[in-house]
């Protein structure tokens, strides 16, 4: 087999490290989970309510009133819900996540909602992330 001149076996060692490194990234990312945040606000009125953000909020997790203001009186509601995470959220007017969604499709990116009893809302699962094969195969010569 004839040798390769040096600038061509150096450009496929670059080639080949750049690969390797690719891979490792892809293998270090999960597989799913929200990033982001979705902010909260306590009852009235907007400008002044308390709030919190939920930063990188948890798959299938329901957060309610109680959680997020532990020091809420009984029958709080958020006043508003905003989704600034990468995967939707569902709002429910019961507590727990009970009954149906208020809206009629999930809230994606970007969305606010406002002017309605919300007492829960549930982060749905995100878009899988495809990962790369960990196993390696080394090319023909």
């Amino acid at each position: 087999m004839p040798r390769l001149p040096f600038g061509r076996r150096a450009g496929l060692s670059f080639v080949t490290a750049g690969s390797a490194l690719v891979l490792a990234f892809a293998v270090a990312v999960p597989a799913s989970g929200a990033h982001g945040s979705v902010t909260v606000t306590l009852g009235e009125p907007l400008l002044t309510a308390p709030r919190v953000s939920i930063k990188d909020p948890v798959d299938n997790h329901c957060y309610t009133v109680k959680e997020l203001f532990p020091d809420a009186p009984e029958g709080s509601t958020f006043s508003s819900v905003s989704n600034r995470a990468t995967t939707p959220i569902n709002v429910y007017e019961g507590d727990a996540c009970s009954g149906a969604p208020t809206a009629t499709s999930p809230m994606g990116y970007g969305m606010f909602l406002g002017g309605a009893p919300i007492r829960s809302i549930k982060i749905l699962p995100g878009p899988s992330i495809p990962t790369m094969p960990t196993n390696s195969t080394t090319p023909p010569a």
